[in-house]
């Protein structure tokens, strides 16, 4: 696809009605002068914390902290990349997009992609075809059979089978293809001992990975027999990446947005039984550990997750590892526990999709889990265990933004443990840390547990980012340093640019190049930012970018400090003189700084 043209992106943006589409959404009603309100099409709520400002071309929700433009929402809702989220709102309103031609850099990596899909399906081909009819194969057949995976089931996925030594290198090699996109993608690799290309898959079952739009981007193999290891994956590659594919979600997408819940299970054998008995919501990772990440796909789909991990101590790992992820996300997770000793597709075969649909409805929160598992290993027979085991099972609950759900859990595991439940609430209480993300209608209670110093730095950046030309005289004060976080400093530097340039730009354009949370954080700080009179805001600038400052001195006072504690003023005098100079220096400004403070108070 060719560039499309900057200036009818900036145009369209302007142009097209931020209200308009996502009213297509959810409900929105009026929630100040150039805002409206609904609930959050991104996460379940009950609560209205969806905010869009029509003057600045900005959404943002304060529960789950989404945020960005127009284009921003199209990607997330519709699942598209940027150009083609560029592309469905031109075609919702009329407008003629122009496209340039990309340049020689851009032209070779897309033209890359588009060798390696190539050649990656070329594999599937020869593959497939050599387990559907190759002697080599019959071992494979008969593994598949076994599985309950007859010639239609093998057809419908692709199935394959590698026979190995470099069959599939030379035959990309008559097709076409050069040893280096072989290589690229991941399809051969070169002997140590003599240089030469041979296949990277010998001798294994061939499991074809599809990307969302239907392009085969890897493979899952595995091994014949009891060779090691039994699965092997395409390594990462400029069309694959472990951690932003999974198995299956190209069939599974459809079923999971109608509203049936996502299935997470282990393998591709899983995957393949479920979804051929029905159960189409069924996705597996491709060889890695589940993740933020994995997370995040499925979340594009629906807002609800079931985990079916084989109960052993990889499963139960990884539902460790994915514990937290969904509250930060906005994500509901839940476990469906399998028989012991037994995987999803040994269940379909022997109980059909009835004994699977049973195991799922018989699926429990994540934390509810989570407890369960903390609990399960520790003694319950003392009053010394016990409490141990309240302070850990409060340490779990903490990460609960919801009070309601947080205080039924505290009553469950009360209950488990043995002790009262105020006995729980307390040591929540005294050990609870609200995690950054909980979300609230308003953001305004989040913000007042903020640190004095975060607060102020968002402040400022509020005022660079909607009040910038007016405040010109008091950003010269501040600098990207002086800001404690990376996304802030990023912030600052992206509207401190936007500002210096010649070209006059919307706000709303500065979200194409931010990173996830640097645009969380522009997005929140710009949607619905209230008007100052010119009084107001005169001394609010004053105050607050003086506070930056001085908070800035803090830091390098107790800096020095503490760089001049370790030095000995006797073995070495010139420094320590020159350190104790600096010190006092800027604890003068700092004392200067505070008096202007005060006096504009």
């Amino acid at each position: 696809m060719a560039k499309i043209n900057q200036q009818d992106i900036d145009t369209l943006r302007e142009r097209a009605d931020i209200i308009e589409v996502i009213s297509g959404y959810t409900s929105l009603k009026r929630g100040g002068t150039n805002t409206m309100k609904g609930l959050c099409p991104f996460h379940s709520e009950k609560t209205p914390s969806f905010t869009v400002d029509r003057a600045r071309g900005l959404f943002y929700c304060f529960g789950c902290q989404e945020g960005g433009d127009l284009y921003k929402f199209v990607e997330k809702i519709e699942n598209l990349p940027f150009p083609e989220a560029v592309e469905w709102v031109a075609r919702k309103f009329a407008f003629e997009l122009r496209y340039e031609e990309m340049r020689p850099g851009e032209q070779a990596a897309r033209g890359l992609k588009a060798r390696l899909l190539a050649a990656n399906a070329e594999a599937a081909t020869f593959w497939h075809k050599a387990l559907m009819d190759s002697p080599d194969a019959v071992d494979a057949r008969r593994y598949l059979k076994s599985r309950g995976f007859g010639r239609e089931v093998a057809e419908r996925w692709q199935l394959g089978y590698a026979p190995g030594r470099n069959s599939l290198c030379r035959h990309l090699l008559g097709k076409g293809f050069s040893e280096k996109e072989i290589e690229q993608a991941d399809l051969g690799r070169r002997s140590e001992r003599d240089r030469s290309l041979y296949d990277s898959f010998r001798q294994r079952i061939t499991f074809p990975t599809w990307n969302l739009q239907g392009a085969v981007v890897g493979f899952g193999a595995r091994a014949m027999g009891d060779a090691q290891p039994k699965y092997l994956n395409t390594s990462e590659t400029p069309v694959f990446s472990k951690s932003r594919v999974m198995y299956g979600l190209n069939r599974a997408k459809s079923s999971i947005a109608r509203g049936a819940d996502a299935l997470v299970v282990e393998g591709y054998t899983d995957v393949i039984a479920l979804q051929e008995a029905g159960i189409e919501e069924a996705v597996a990772t491709n060889g890695v550990a589940l993740g933020e990440s994995h997370f995040e796909q499925l979340k594009k789909f629906g807002h609800r997750t079931i985990l079916m991990l084989d109960a052993d101590a990889a499963g139960q790992g990884a539902t460790e590892r994915s514990f937290g992820s969904h509250h930060r996300l906005g994500i509901e997770v839940l476990v469906a526990t399998l028989p012991p000793g037994r995987d999803p597709a040994e269940v379909v075969a022997a109980d059909g999709s009835e004994g699977i649909r049973k195991v799922i409805d018989q699926a429990q929160p994540l934390l509810e889990f989570k407890i369960e598992q903390l609990l399960d290993k520790v003694q319950l027979d003392t009053p010394e265990a016990r409490s141990r085991a309240v302070r850990e099972v409060a340490q779990v609950l903490g990460w609960h933004p919801d009070p309601i759900a947080r205080h039924e859990y505290a009553f469950m595991a009360a209950q488990r443990i043995g002790v009262d439940p105020e006995a729980v609430q307390r040591a929540l209480a005294e050990g609870r840390v609200a995690p950054e993300a909980s979300g609230d209608a308003s953001g305004r209670d989040q913000d007042r547990r903020l640190p004095e110093r975060v607060k102020v730095e968002r402040e400022a950046l509020q005022l660079l980012l909607t009040r910038a030309r007016e405040i010109e005289r008091w950003t010269g004060m501040v600098s990207e340093s002086d800001f404690t976080s990376p996304a802030r400093r990023e912030l600052f530097r992206a509207a401190h640019a936007m500002h210096s340039s010649d070209r006059q730009q919307p706000l709303a354009s500065m979200a194409d190049d931010l990173s996830p949370d640097a645009l969380s954080l522009f997005s929140e700080l710009a949607v619905g930012a209230d008007g100052s009179d010119e009084e107001d805001l005169a001394r609010r600038c004053e105050e607050i970018f003086v506070r930056i400052r001085v908070f800035s001195l803090e830091r390098e006072i107790k800096k020095r400090r503490n760089t001049l504690g370790g030095i000995n003023p006797v073995t070495d005098p010139a420094r320590h003189d020159d350190l104790f100079t600096e010190l006092v220096k800027l604890e003068a400004e700092r004392r200067d700084l505070l008096r202007k403070i005060r006096g504009a108070a």
